[in-house]
């Protein structure tokens, strides 16, 4: 008999944490014959794939220049119905898959859901507080048509880190080739919006049932740097091409004014850094752009505004505000528990 989840560990360029996390999968309250466990790694480590096979772990290893793995790899190689995803770098809580297997189990309809999660460093000390999007009370989106169903303005913030993500395997196959190109393989955003588009229930729950581990890394965001320029500007490209894709894909839908909001905020963060000749704002874009801000909450626009023009004349200056601004942002919204 199958197992009824898969869980799918992602390792890519990245050693050192990657049995911890496989170690948090093996150590559940789910019975272990209900669920697999399948490694997709760019690497081969002697020590590593030892302990990978002495505990029934299933191990895919690309080339070393090749990313780890596709959606179109994982649904070939998983049994499970139910696709739950982990970072190399994070943590599953021991309850963490028999809750996934509750609620799937529970709602046939139920595609795509998000679990609340930790923020911890290095060594797994928690944070008490940190800047990242979270549910604060379980919200369901139910199965319904995408071109009329209501939809929350801050959905796309409900998606944020990939190891809180289960999905269930039915909804994916329309969309597998948009997967299949760079920008979108490894993007819990496309994750989520396509869930979305799917039609299928939508499931953000406050429960931790995952840790998160804030480090110096390339895709830890906050980290940013003077020197660190180059990867900023190609990041934001790479999301403002994940970002055409899925608005080509949700025209017509609910979710395609949420997108389009979200691909303004990357083109003002992305101007900061380079000058585009094929983009400029009018007017009429700022002035959306701040609206977008005023509806979510979101007060990213209104320093992201100023900073863009001030880009326009002279971008180191630009660069050197909003490394200032993001030192000064990680200082205060990072703070440790009350006497640790």
């Amino acid at each position: 008999m199958p197992p009824r989840l898969s869980v799918i560990v992602l390792a890519y360029n990245r050693t050192q944490y990657l049995t911890t996390g496989v170690a948090s999968a093996l150590h559940q309250t789910l019975p272990r014959d209900q669920y697999e466990i399948l490694v997709f790694k760019n690497f081969e480590n002697e020590w590593i794939d030892s302990y990978l096979a002495a505990h029934g772990v299933r191990t895919l290893t690309s080339e070393p220049s090749a990313r780890p793995r596709t959606m179109r790899t994982v649904l070939e190689e998983a049994k499970g119905d139910v696709l739950c995803f982990l970072d190399d770098d994070d943590l599953y809580l021991p309850e963490k898959l028999e809750a996934v297997d509750r609620e799937f189990s529970r709602d046939p309809t139920l595609g795509y859901y998000h679990n609340g999660f930790q923020v911890v460093d290095e060594e797994l000390r928690p944070f008490a507080s940190a800047p990242f999007p979270q549910t604060r009370e379980r919200l369901v989106i139910p199965a319904a048509d995408p071109h009329t169903r209501s939809l929350p303005r801050n959905v796309l913030r409900l998606g944020y880190n990939t190891s809180s993500v289960s999905i269930r395997r039915g909804w994916l196959d329309p969309f597998l080739p948009y997967f299949e190109t760079r920008e979108a393989e490894l993007s819990d955003a496309m994750d989520l919006t396509t869930a979305l588009l799917s039609g299928w229930t939508f499931l953000a729950d406050p429960r931790v049932l995952t840790q998160y581990r804030y480090h110096d890394s390339w895709t830890n965001v906050l980290q940013y740097t003077p020197e660190s320029v180059g990867r900023v500007a190609e990041w934001d490209t790479l999301n403002l091409r994940l970002l055409d894709m899925i608005a080509n894909l949700a025209v017509g839908t609910t979710l395609a004014p949420l997108v389009d909001e979200d691909r303004d905020y990357v083109r003002f963060h992305k101007s900061i850094f380079v000058e585009e000749e094929t983009w400029r704002p009018r007017l009429s874009d700022v002035a959306r752009f701040l609206a977008s801000g005023v509806r979510q909450w979101y007060l990213a626009p209104f320093y992201l505004t100023p900073l863009h023009l001030l880009a326009r004349y002279s971008h180191p200056s630009a660069q050197r505000t909003y490394f200032r601004l993001a030192d000064v942002y990680r200082r205060y919204s990072f703070r440790r528990p009350a006497g640790s």
